[in-house]
């Protein structure tokens, strides 16, 4: 086999689903039904046990796939090092990051870097979901938490802090009901269980389940909502009704992997957005 049949496998091993596989593959799923029949046929032998549309390596199976996540690395791993010793400020970078950090933080810093470097080319993935650095999904991550892995370089560069906020025009009732938090459970310890579960009989009568989604029911209703500052500041319709709060606090991180720390472009990210995070102190801590 060669290396796109062994990374096929791998993808439909990760997603566990024929469409999931074909749509990161970038190809069709009969393309990807038709490749997968013809390695089992090469092999013979089948690579996953079928389930109602689910996909499971069997025991040759998982041998193949642990064999082809090697492969994966050490791809990931030349490319880093040769990348890590590119000096030249142009070519590729990718970003990853939240989706209220892209819009409402790296937006405006990554306009700014691209037009004082014409031939530098940015990516921003906007997802709550992390990418992963050491498979190069990535070369630069702004995260809200610390360092995990001896494998990564960052620096914390905000702390991110949180406020009450209202419509503008509505009369700050301290007895009003919050928006509830359904979808964010990180956030229980500091607003209580009934903010989480829509199906109580106590708590909020509303619910979002993302930040973004919580600022716009606000803006459109009499509920105050509890959001990060760096999101409740800038949100049109919005007006901050309490301090920033005690609780909850957090740390932002700026992340690359090790060996593209000396990488022109991902320096250029680091100090643009160490200096974005600089002059926007204010929008995360409040005045």
């Amino acid at each position: 086999m060669g290396w796109d049949d062994y990374r096929l496998l791998l993808h439909i091993a990760r997603h566990g689903r024929v469409p999931e596989a074909a749509r990161d593959l970038r190809v069709t799923t009969s393309t990807v039904f038709r490749r997968l029949a013809a390695i089992e046929a090469q092999l013979n032998m089948p690579v996953f046990q079928r389930d109602g549309g689910r996909y499971t390596p069997t025991d040759d199976g998982a041998t193949i796939i642990a064999a082809a996540e090697r492969m994966e690395q050490e791809t990931a791993n030349v490319s880093r090092q040769f990348q890590g010793e590119d000096r030249a400020l142009s070519g590729s970078v990718t970003i990853t990051t939240s989706e209220v950090l892209s819009s409402f933080f790296v937006a405006r810093h990554v306009m700014a870097l691209g037009q004082a470097h014409p031939e530098l080319r940015m990516q921003v993935v906007s997802s709550d979901g992390m990418l992963d650095l050491s498979r190069h999904e990535a070369d630069v991550a702004i995260r809200p938490k610390r360092l995990c892995s001896n494998a990564l370089f960052g620096r914390k560069f905000a702390t991110i802090r949180w406020a009450t906020y209202m419509a503008e025009g509505r009369t700050d009732d301290t007895e009003q009901d919050h928006i509830g938090h359904a979808g964010d459970p990180r956030l229980a310890a500091f607003f209580g269980a009934p903010a989480f579960d829509p199906n109580s009989a106590e708590g909020p009568q509303f619910f979002a389940s993302s930040l973004v989604l919580r600022a716009s029911m606000c803006a459109n209703g009499g509920h105050r909502a509890v959001l990060p500052m760096i999101l409740g500041e800038v949100w049109p319709g919005l007006r901050r009704v309490s301090d920033a709060l005690a609780s909850p606090v957090g740390d932002l991180w700026i992340v690359c992997h090790m060996d593209m720390r000396r990488n022109r472009r991902v320096r250029a990210v680091f100090d643009a957005m160490i200096e974005g995070a600089r002059a926007d102190k204010a929008l995360f801590e409040g005045p």
